[in-house]
């Protein structure tokens, strides 16, 4: 069954053309893919990946762009405690709420888009990090390289190492079982400063 009208009114149902948005997200695609580069450097061989980005949607929506280069950025957001939904490689809300929020603890415009104002502001971010890794590793004796905030291979080896000496997985990647074990080990007295006395 049809519902019925009254006689004499219609329906009239507005409709619009969303603009297509694929420059913008093309931008937001080249960033990712820069960025991905930028984070390779962090522990692993030194290589370059090329990363494709594939736009979603119909001529007439706002895309959404979607492909391995997201799936990089939420794996890092990840790893830095931003994003905690599922890695499908879709730049959809819960990515844009974690650059947001990461953006606001970077100091820059929270407008929940990765683009060079956040990836400047990372990259800055990653070198302190790798700085304070390279500090703890040099103080307790894993590292002698210059404290240079470059994950190069001296870094790698160093933590690769500490990881041996703990019993945690040895990649050569500082990440969250690697700083847990370390932090574990400092506080039971398992790892001490070179430069203390025994």
């Amino acid at each position: 069954m049809t519902p019925s009208r009254k006689p004499g009114i219609v329906r009239r149902v507005r409709t619009r053309t969303l603009p297509r948005r694929a420059a913008g997200w093309s931008i937001v695609a080249v960033v990712l893919v820069s960025s991905a580069a930028v984070f390779a450097g962090c522990g692993g061989d030194g290589g370059t990946t090329t990363v494709t980005v594939t736009v979603t949607g119909s001529e007439h929506a706002a895309q959404t762009p979607t492909g391995p280069a997201v799936m990089d950025l939420q794996r890092l957001m990840t790893r830095l405690g931003y994003y905690s939904a599922p890695i499908d490689g879709i730049y959809g809300d819960a990515t844009t709420a974690g650059v947001k929020t990461m953006q606001g603890d970077l100091g820059v415009t929270a407008d929940g888009i990765y683009g060079p104002e956040t990836h400047n502001a990372l990259g800055r971010k990653a070198t302190s990090i790798v700085v304070e890794i390279q500090t703890a590793l040099a103080e307790y004796g894993y590292y002698t390289g210059p404290i240079d905030g470059r994950y190069g291979p001296a870094t790698t080896e160093a933590v690769t190492k500490l990881q041996n000496d703990l019993g945690v997985t040895a990649d050569g990647r500082f990440g969250p079982e690697t700083a847990k074990a370390f932090n574990d080990a400092v506080a039971s007295g398992q790892l001490k400063p070179v430069s203390s006395s025994s």
